[in-house]
């Protein structure tokens, strides 16, 4: 029997930790998961594109779901992240979801493939992982539009959750809510929360932000929960400076900051995305204005 029934609210996204040989810091890894389940936020899901799936080797990343189920111990839903280089790679991380126990499962077409890779590598997804899978519909990788959406849900009823995020999000939402609104359980934005609010009125109730401030994307969908909009839009318009900033460097630099992470290594180089000393400087008056809001891990100094 499945641990959680429905799967719903913000799901914190983690971004890989790296140590300085450029292996995988398991235990930032595992902090960023203990922070996910102590901060409030209602999921975890690792690795997508803010975990840089496509930097990550296969041994390497099955050992990785491996600890942070070990750490989250049933706190919170994981939702394993299957997207791969091959379709015959994108069930090889199913199957080992399925072995290490994962609530779901999330992946998108593998890159240069078309509208029926995606489509078979769903239904083959069912085959080799016997939980809910969440179809992820992300711009840059064979996104579907409703109707095949709503003809591979037909096919494949363990397809239960959708992370819609073909730009422009909320009218994308709003499309697919139409169709499979009562077919699915939950439909889940993306966008580091940028449109959270609009993504609620279309039909989404849930969102998957990096995990550095998904606490308090958190806070703003309870407050919506509670029926008080106009509060939650408020707490969300003085979140989106910040959110605006966000980058890798950023995630990594504002987990830093919360005491979360002890590296800011970067598998790749940042480039142009790398902090210097203004934009640590502009992230320092954001972090200022927002500093109330925050219950768990307060910023430490830079």
């Amino acid at each position: 029997m499945a641990r959680f029934d429905h799967l719903k609210g913000c799901f914190g996204l983690l971004p890989t930790p790296y140590t300085e040989d450029y292996e995988i810091h398991i235990p930032d890894l595992k902090s960023a998961a203990n922070f996910c389940c102590t901060s409030g936020q209602h999921g975890i899901v690792w690795p997508v594109m803010v975990g840089e799936f496509y930097f990550l080797g296969e041994e390497e990343r099955i050992r990785g779901l491996d600890a942070v189920m070990e750490e989250v111990n049933g706190r919170l839903p994981v939702v394993f992240g299957c997207s791969g280089v091959s379709l015959p790679q994108v069930l090889l991380f199913a199957r080992a979801a399925q072995k290490a126990g994962a609530d779901s499962i999330i992946a998108m077409a593998p890159a240069r493939t078309n509208q029926a890779v995606a489509m078979e590598m769903f239904r083959r997804m069912a085959d080799n992982f016997d939980g809910p899978i969440m179809l992820q519909n992300a711009g840059m990788y064979a996104p579907l539009n409703g109707e095949q959406i709503a003809g591979l849900i037909e096919e494949v009823p363990s397809i239960e959750y959708i992370k819609e995020e073909r730009p422009p999000g909320p009218k994308h939402i709003a499309e697919v809510y139409d169709l499979v609104g009562d077919k699915v359980k939950t439909i889940f934005g993306g966008a580091a929360g940028k449109f959270l609010p609009d993504e609620l009125t279309r039909g989404a109730n849930g969102c998957m932000p990096a995990c550095e401030i998904a606490d308090l994307l958190a806070k703003v969908m309870e407050i919506w929960w509670s029926g008080d909009e106009a509060s939650a839009r408020a707490m969300h318009t003085r979140l989106l400076p910040l959110i605006n900033l966000e980058t890798h460097p950023f995630m990594r630099y504002i987990l830093k900051r919360r005491g979360v992470f002890t590296s800011l290594v970067e598998r790749a180089p940042a480039g142009a995305q790398t902090l210097d000393a203004a934009d640590k400087r502009e992230i320092s008056v954001q972090i200022e204005a927002i500093r109330d809001l925050v219950e768990h891990y307060p910023f430490g100094a830079e």
